[in-house]
């Protein structure tokens, strides 16, 4: 009987390039999963929670002190089990002028915010598995970003009935008052009564009456 080949020169073993574009992947799927994690900053350790503009970058509030470091890091989920790293620039941006429409999305995910010095986080770097990625493969523009406020108002006037059993089908649990507000290809973020919620999408959507078809389903029990 013949031995199959070993190392490097099986043919069904992935190439490093293979490797490389699923952890990508998988970083950028985390990363649209999450809204929050802890920021490391100087000696400091924080909760931040943050939201997605339309132009892949992150926004949230932060601390003055952490607007005045150059070594800024983003552990997703959290500091204990950082399954992905971000290395970070930070932009500060005012309230008042045109970028203020983020600060407004951040409060509908949130709620209000405790630092109100507004700031988008550019992401100059990753990591995860051990291995590095280059910022600009982690920024992915959301292409629902025009249908987003439409296709989040008609999910939410299907009723909370309808968006309680999709919870109890999609990620059995039984949430309180759900209600969507963001939606990007990959899958749903829903409010609930402490905390933002994932429904992931059993595969992407590009087309609002895609998802709109597959939540009426998931919520008609």
């Amino acid at each position: 009987m013949s031995t199959p080949p070993s190392g490097p020169d099986r043919p069904d073993d992935p190439s490093p390039l293979e490797d490389g574009t699923a952890i990508i992947e998988e970083a950028c799927n985390l990363l649209w999963s999450w809204s929050k994690g802890d920021l490391r900053f100087d000696d400091n350790i924080v909760p931040c929670r943050f939201v997605h503009a339309s132009d892949g970058r992150l926004v949230a509030p932060v601390m003055v002190a952490a607007m005045h470091t150059s070594d800024t890091v983003l552990m997703i989920p959290d500091e204990h089990a950082p399954v992905l790293e971000l290395l970070l620039s930070i932009a500060p941006f005012e309230e008042e002028g045109p970028d203020g429409r983020w600060a407004d999305r951040w409060r509908i995910y949130h709620g209000e915010e405790e630092d109100i010095n507004w700031v988008f986080l550019d992401i100059d770097m990753g990591r995860m598995s051990g291995i590095v990625i280059d910022g600009d493969a982690l920024v992915r523009i959301n292409p629902l970003a025009e249908d987003e406020p439409g296709l989040c108002r008609a999910i939410n006037e299907l009723g909370p009935a309808v968006l309680h059993q999709m919870c109890r089908s999609r990620i059995k649990q039984d949430v309180e008052s759900p209600l969507v507000v963001g939606v990007d290809p990959t899958g749903l973020d829903l409010r609930a009564r402490f905390d933002v919620l994932r429904i992931p999408f059993p595969m992407a959507m590009d087309l609002p009456e895609d998802i709109l078809r597959a939540v009426k389903s998931w919520g008609s029990g």
